[in-house]
């Protein structure tokens, strides 16, 4: 049997500093939670345990503060984004019937080794997922660590058996807390002896294997003069160190593996938690349903409407009247505007076709033009195409694509469908008559396109007092709509540059990225490949 166990505070961390920041549409940030929870699932989808389990510190002191006072001093307290991040975790993690321990006056570690220590009496494996190379002292023939390093939102990890760790450090487990002894830990505040750094340090272990056969062998005449006497001055913070840097397997936890067998997730609170949070992803990775009263509140099929072609000018005159008068009007289009679809959100939705309808670029320029308020999905294209025809297009007040990329900056596509199955009625997906138009002429694209308009506006009337909350609706309408008017034109006519500038400039950048790789490896006292994420990272966290 296998049981894995998760040092809660460790991955969160890593979670909220190797992912960039993510934020729901109500400003509650949420990437540590996202972040832990693929780092969550990856691992147990890779490793299959049993039994799962997460550790967590509480902020009250531990017996290591009442060791030594300096313990963790100079820590500051975690970033608010991150702090609000904790309760919302440990809500999630309920919610999977995850076990979770804390327990005042013992640290996540402690906690791991006493869960370590219990499976090692009942005959299971013991999988430790950590950022924290402390742990890496639990390791032995029963308990294995995954070291997990997370950058730029990738989660790599490594796995550390009693023998990986021997040939990397060349020496057992258990000396990891000898090394600290040693050395220090700066995060800790633990001191060490000094003037010992690591490399010395490293060194010493593998040598003489533990701290107690050092000060055994302190004539030795393996350890130079100046070495000695800095371990003789620093003897006592050694030993001091060494108490601090040891995990300590007896916390008072009522633990035994079985009670964290893994169980079915309560898949509508999860459901719930995972919608407030706007983990679209998970929801459809864990196959989540919605909960059955909210399915059965919701409306079986949209509202039904009629389609009416264009095809005189009566009509068209109609149409134009409905679209300026209303508050705003949906459009649809093909691909190359050859039909339309205009919903001013009455009882009507209207087709115009080149084919159909008479004077149709002329009423192009009309419904396009300052006079009716519109909104469109991806508004940008509409307007390169008209430009394409000789129209600039004005009276744009809506873009269903830009409105929920603002809102929720994160999912994985903004195609209208989606958008519809998201947020609005789902009309495009059930399709034709099923869809909710009645049309007066059989024709599928027609009806295609009307079901798009009537899906931009039911998204317009949804996402639009979403985003007045989330208090976006001036970054919508005053520099998102103008500047796709900007890059449409750019995309038509293109933009004039001056090469020469552009070389002197493109010189000029060169010179100083040259200046600053050089200040770089000056401090870093190696050359290293800077657009390589794996040889930065050593250089950044292991090396510095």
């Amino acid at each position: 049997m296998k049981l894995m166990v998760l040092d809660g505070n460790s991955i969160v961390n890593r979670a909220f500093y190797g992912i960039r920041m993510l934020t729901t549409r109500d400003g509650t940030p949420t990437n540590a939670v996202y972040g832990f929870l693929n780092i969550l699932l990856k691992l147990v989808g890779e490793e299959e345990p049993d039994a799962l389990c997460v550790a967590f510190d509480l902020k009250a002191p531990t017996f290591r503060h009442e060791q030594f006072e300096g313990y963790k001093a100079h820590r500051t307290g975690m970033p608010d984004e991150l702090a609000a991040q904790i309760p919302i975790l440990k809500e999630v993690l309920d919610a999977m019937r995850i076990p979770r321990y804390e327990c005042e006056g013992w640290e996540a570690d402690d906690l791991i080794g006493t869960i370590a220590e219990s499976c090692a009496r009942e005959g299971w494996e013991c999988v430790v997922v950590t950022g924290d190379r402390d742990s890496l002292q639990l390791i032995s023939d029963t308990t294995r660590v995954l070291y997990v390093k997370t950058r730029m939102g990738k989660t790599e990890t490594v796995s550390y058996t009693a023998g990986a760790f021997m040939a990397e450090y060349g020496f057992a487990p258990k000396g990891m807390v000898d090394l600290k002894a040693l050395m220090g830990d700066a995060s800790d505040n633990i001191p060490g002896v000094a003037g010992v750094g690591e490399k010395t340090a490293m060194a010493l272990i593998q040598r003489f294997g533990s701290l107690k056969a050092l000060y055994e062998n302190i004539d030795s005449p393996e350890i130079k003069d100046s070495v000695r006497n800095k371990l003789i001055a620093g003897r006592e913070s050694a030993e001091l160190s060494y108490k601090l840097a040891q995990i300590q397997c007896c916390a008072p936890i009522a633990f035994k593996p079985g009670d964290a067998l893994r169980q079915p997730y309560d898949e509508g609170r999860l459901f719930e938690l995972f919608q407030k949070l706007e983990f679209a992803r998970l929801i459809e990775r864990l196959g989540l349903k919605a909960p059955e009263a909210a399915r059965q509140t919701a409306p079986e099929k949209p509202e039904m409407h009629a389609v009416c072609r264009v095809c005189d000018e009566e009509t068209a005159q109609r149409m134009l009247k409905e679209a300026q008068d209303a508050q705003i009007a949906a459009v649809s289009r093909d691909m190359g505007l050859d039909m339309l679809a205009v919903y001013p959100g009455g009882e009507t939705v209207y087709i115009l076709s080149r084919a159909d309808t008479p004077a149709y670029d002329a009423l192009l320029g009309a419904v396009f033009g300052e006079g009716v308020p519109k909104a469109g999905h991806d508004i940008k294209d509409t307007q390169r195409l008209l430009l394409e025809r000789g129209i600039v297009s004005s009276g744009w007040r809506f873009d269903t694509a830009i409105a929920a990329y603002l809102l929720s900056p994160t999912d994985s596509g903004y195609a209208l469908d989606k958008l519809d199955d998201r947020y609005g009625t789902g009309r495009l997906r059930q399709g034709g008559e099923e869809g909710g138009q009645i049309a007066l002429f059989g024709d599928e694209a027609e009806g295609r396109l009307a079901a798009e308009a009537e899906a931009i506006w039911d998204l317009t009337n949804r996402l639009g007092p979403a985003l007045d909350e989330a208090g976006m609706r001036r970054l919508l309408e005053e520099i998102e709509i103008p500047l796709c008017a900007v890059l449409a034109e750019m995309e038509h006519v293109g933009f004039l540059v001056d090469r020469q500038a552009l070389e002197e400039f493109g010189a000029m950048l060169s010179e100083k990225i040259a200046a600053l790789e050089r200040e770089i490896y000056a401090l870093a006292g190696e050359e290293f490949n800077l657009n390589s994420p794996k040889q930065l990272g050593t250089v950044l966290f292991e090396n510095l």
